[in-house]
């Protein structure tokens, strides 16, 4: 992407409610977000390298009443749409307290760079210092959009957790770490 992500932030405090890119709202989920989401995480190829099985319809509205509730417990997870419908999800980001990141995109909009839009759009707008992730190691994909925004990988991880979709044996994993410059400010850029 070459064109500088921009956020618009429509809370205080640090822990705003929605975030404006060029291209994506990034909202709280409601609860008619669930057939959308539902259709993410039902799908066993979007969760290919996922470290649950498919969603139940249940366990979608479930989840969705976790991710608000869990909100004041520092788990912030925010629902990205289209600009032009903000109504219908095409994925979602998670934050936890430590900065953990997490978090799903539509196979349909993969490869356009929502991704890295969405991922260095919530680094921005949250001020995260220390964000990292653990992956499948096999999922290149995920390991390139996130150097992309300054998450380099750290180290391997063998025989770190299953991936029901791929195998029930635990599985190598990746933890990457958001790269900072030797004066502990957070590296960012869009490549």
């Amino acid at each position: 992407m070459t064109q500088e992500t921009q956020t618009s932030i429509f809370s205080s405090h640090g822990d705003p409610e929605r975030i404006e890119t060029p291209r994506l709202i990034l909202r709280q989920p409601v609860y008619s977000d669930a057939p959308e989401l539902h259709a993410l995480l039902s799908d066993p190829i979007t969760c290919h390298f996922s470290p649950f099985r498919p969603f139940t319809y249940a366990d979608t509205h479930f989840a969705i009443v976790e991710w608000r509730e869990a909100r004041d417990r520092g788990l912030r997870t925010y629902v990205g749409a289209n600009r032009s419908d903000p109504r219908v999800p095409v994925g979602f980001i998670q934050v936890g307290p430590d900065e953990e990141l997490g978090g799903l995109i539509s196979p349909k909009r993969s490869g356009g760079g929502l991704a890295t839009e969405a991922i260095q759009a919530v680094i921005t707008a949250l001020e995260l210092r220390h964000a990292w992730t653990i992956i499948d190691a096999e999922h290149a994909a995920l390991i390139h959009t996130l150097e992309k925004v300054n998450i380099k990988q750290q180290r391997i991880l063998p025989a770190h957790r299953v991936h029901p979709q791929i195998s029930f044996e635990k599985r190598d994993c990746v933890l990457l770490r958001q790269e900072q410059r030797p004066d502990g400010e957070t590296l960012l850029s869009i490549g």
